[in-house]
């Protein structure tokens, strides 16, 4: 939830989507590099410096004001890109690895299942969260009206609950095993 509030909010503060691509390619980047070290660390550590660098990220972007220089904005969302591909494959490996050998191909469409209802509810979510905290910060008396004001206070909130939800993930990454090695099962043929 906490990823995908980058992708959703910050194109939508900046009325550009060009901004992210510097997250994507920061994304395709760790992508790479998380691979490699999964190899080598297992999930825990991937996700908790990737989900680390993710709150770093979403926090730094809820400090974003009508003034704040793209740089500032583009230097989070590399951050952002990065936390992400240090986790999103590892994770996936990891649940992948979890899962007893016969159940593995209704684990890959369960968890792409899981993912988008997730994004769903995190549109749906922050969506609803931003518009009651622009109209919060439109009723201010330091907004005074401004538009510009109250929705640069609104997507600082929003970005901040998301940031709270991605401490939260890296509260919870601390408590992943490694799944255990299971001989293998043989498998019934009809």
């Amino acid at each position: 939830m906490a990823m995908f509030s980058a992708i959703l909010l910050v194109p939508l503060y900046l009325q550009s989507g060009y901004t992210t691509l510097a997250q994507a390619l920061a994304s395709m980047t760790f992508m790479t590099l998380g691979g490699k070290f999964f190899d080598k660390w297992g999930a825990r550590p991937l996700a908790v410096v990737g989900l680390t660098l993710v709150s770093t990220a979403l926090f730094l972007l809820s400090q974003i004001t009508v003034d704040t220089e793209i740089v500032r904005i583009v230097l989070a969302l590399i951050l952002m890109g990065a936390g992400m591909g240090l986790t999103m494959m590892p994770l996936n490996t990891h649940i992948l690895n979890s899962a007893p050998r016969r159940l593995v191909n209704r684990v890959t469409p369960l968890t792409s299942a899981t993912q988008q209802v997730v994004s769903s509810f995190a549109i749906a979510g922050l969506t609803g969260y931003l518009t009651s905290r622009i109209n919060e910060h439109m009723l201010e008396p330091a907004s005074a009206g401004n538009v510009l004001v109250g929705s640069a206070s609104g997507f600082g909130d929003t970005l901040f609950l998301a940031a709270c939800i991605a401490v939260a993930a890296v509260l919870l990454s601390v408590f992943l095993r490694k799944p255990r090695i299971k001989p293998c099962e043989e498998v019934a043929v009809d």
